[in-house]
């Protein structure tokens, strides 16, 4: 059995994105297929719900331009998304496309003509970002719900099933510059964290709009929550600080954090992520081109309230300065990232010494090791021996049946062959 993980990278050459698919047990790792976009694109986002409410396996591209486009992953060379949020409304140029299509075989009069005049230039449709979209997150809870964060400092609420009815469910504007990161909490489906280049997070209800917000010490590039201890939302700035907040008691702590240190002295941390299966295992990757592992539980295996995480050791990844970076759900110690160098770095963790000796022992969930797939395949090499031997035995007390049954046959035809001379006797 080979274990696959897909993993979405964009690349810099144009504008495409690429699935990757890595098989564990090999060290594969090969482009599955590619999707040529519109426009370079900024942001992504997974969900497993369509525009018609049915299961899958589709991914959210935020570009450059306003329109939010959704694909299916589940179809290879797509030729076009499967729906898409906001962005131009096209539908009077496709109108008049169709109409010159018509004129052009026959059916040109006086009329057609008047009719084909050509449309103004296609105007946004209702309740869309009306500049880039940098920022998206799909909703694990209420699967048909995605949010986007965009340049226009707006943060718009769709809903999927309704993408070609309705434009943007909710719009929020909180924030005074560029939203850089939303992300909605991983167990209070309507609880949202937004971030933006005005130095501003904000704890929004999507259900009443209530919105708390709080200074950070720089512009916000990126957002994540605890998900072994969601009550804390960790941030990371520009200028290489990341803070640890407790959202449920801002006002009373005067909206300062729980643990604050500088991760990069020169800055430019770009992406921080939480371990999904260890518990207290942070890590945060910058322009410097290095991943860095921290832990964030003290000496008695709790979250640390008083001293900032501890560094565990860091690694170049050779892929330039990295952007953006994110652990495999489905096992503990592979870590994805991208960056400058136009390329997809995995670093695994199962044979590492020193990290699977201060986190091994806190995995949440049966993690499929390289060890445990050789295990679970020489297991299955144990019983396919076993099967093979009892089919060899099989084999032979049939090939031995065959023997005898053919060796009956030869003296009954030997016997029956005397019988049947008499003209030799006669002789």
């Amino acid at each position: 059995t080979i274990y696959a993980h897909t993993f979405f990278f964009v690349s810099q050459d144009f504008a495409t994105l690429e699935i990757h698919v890595y098989e564990e047990r090999t060290g594969n790792l090969f482009v599955h297929h590619d999707i040529p976009l519109p426009a370079f694109p900024l942001c992504l986002a997974h969900g497993d719900i369509n525009n018609d409410g049915g299961a899958g396996n589709y991914i959210a591209v935020g570009t450059f331009d306003p329109a939010i486009e959704i694909w299916n992953l589940d179809v290879l060379n797509a030729l076009e998304p499967t729906c898409i949020l906001g962005g131009m409304d096209t539908t009077a140029a496709d109108e008049w496309m169709k109409q010159s299509i018509l004129a052009a075989k026959g059916n040109n009069n006086k009329k057609n003509k008047k009719r084909n005049k050509k449309p103004k230039t296609p105007a946004l449709r209702p309740g869309s970002h009306t500049d880039a979209v940098m920022s998206l997150s799909w909703n694990k809870l209420h699967r048909q719900v995605l949010c986007s964060g965009s340049a226009d400092t707006t943060v718009k609420i769709w809903d999927i099933t309704k993408a070609h009815d309705t434009a943007a469910v909710t719009t929020f504007s909180h924030h005074t510059d560029k939203v850089q990161s939303v992300l909605w909490h991983p167990t209070e489906g309507t609880l949202l964290a937004t971030g933006g280049y005005d130095k501003t997070i904000a704890i929004v209800d999507a259900r009443s709009a209530d919105c708390k917000q709080f200074k950070v010490t720089a512009d916000c590039e990126s957002l994540c929550w605890d998900p072994h201890h969601p009550q804390y939302l960790t941030t990371a700035t520009e200028d290489g600080v990341v803070s640890c907040w407790d959202v449920r008691n801002l006002a009373d702590t005067g909206n300062k954090p729980v643990w604050s240190f500088v991760a990069d002295e020169y800055g430019g941390v770009s992406d921080i992520a939480y371990n999904p299966n260890v518990p207290g295992m942070l890590t945060t990757c910058a322009v410097n081109k290095t991943v860095t592992l921290w832990d964030t539980y003290n000496k008695d295996g709790q979250p640390s309230l008083e001293q900032p995480p501890q560094a565990c050791g860091n690694k170049d990844m050779g892929v330039g300065k990295l952007y953006t970076m994110s652990w495999y759900p489905s096992s503990p110690w592979l870590l994805g990232c991208g960056g400058s160098g136009n390329q997809l770095a995995l670093w695994d963790m199962t044979r590492e010494e020193p990290i699977q000796k201060r986190f091994g022992n806190r995995t949440t969930s049966a993690p499929m090791s390289l060890e445990g797939d050789e295990q679970e395949n020489n297991n299955d090499g144990n019983t396919k021996e076993q099967d093979f031997e009892a089919m060899m035995s099989a084999n032979d007390t049939a090939m031995e049946k065959v023997r005898e049954n053919a060796e009956q046959l030869a003296k009954s035809k030997k016997k029956k062959g005397k019988k049947k001379g008499p003209h030799r006797r006669g002789r």
